[in-house]
């Protein structure tokens, strides 16, 4: 009876660690200075005041725990907020400094167009179109735009051949891909001013 007991408690303890096995783990909970960063660019964001000088003075030098937690941002706005998008990309534009901070650069730089302000997924009613302004090229490819600009400041600071102009130019090369006429205009650019 105590080994079919044991083997019962065996089994069901093998159980547990299969099925939490396939789960992938919890993320670390950010540091609280990262937590209260994030507050302060929703306030920001939420303000929609793009000339607030903490801006500039509390999002310098981020660390990694603060870029984690700006690209979980930017993932969790929709895709319709295009200029705290781009407000996100800028500020982890600033302090590139390993692959995943490229990473997220390429992956602006080549995200799918925003075919709408209403809706990034569809395009205007055809009687919507008429009060179109030229500048809504220029919104609906902000991410993209900010992220090939953030690129090309790093390939002007950058040695030739370094790999911070490597990466530099995997961006702007996924600008060229982009599907965002505004963003792959940029980036044909980009490769045509700074092509060595």
């Amino acid at each position: 009876m105590r080994n079919a007991a044991r083997t019962a408690c065996a089994l069901a303890a093998l159980a547990v660690l299969v099925w939490r096995a396939g789960l992938p783990p919890a993320p670390p909970a950010p540091p609280a200075e990262a937590r209260a960063k994030l507050a302060v660019l929703r306030e920001i964001l939420a303000s929609r005041d793009d000339n607030d000088p903490r801006l500039d003075s509390d999002f310098r030098d981020l660390t990694p725990a603060d870029k984690a937690l700006l690209r979980r941002e930017y993932a969790a706005l929709p895709p319709e907020a295009r200029n705290e998008r781009g407000t996100i990309v800028y500020l982890l534009g600033r302090s590139l400094a390993d692959a995943r901070d490229w990473a997220f650069l390429r992956a602006a730089a080549a995200e799918p167009p925003c075919l709408s302000l209403a809706d990034c997924a569809r395009l205007p009613a055809p009687g919507d179109r008429g009060d179109e302004d030229p500048g809504d090229a220029v919104t609906l490819a902000y991410p993209s735009l900010v992220a090939l600009k953030m690129a090309e400041g790093a390939l002007t600071r950058a040695a030739p051949g370094s790999p911070q102009a490597a990466q530099a130019w995997s961006v702007i090369r996924a600008g060229r891909g982009s599907k965002s006429p505004a963003a792959a205009r940029l980036a044909l650019r980009l490769s045509r001013r700074y092509a060595p």
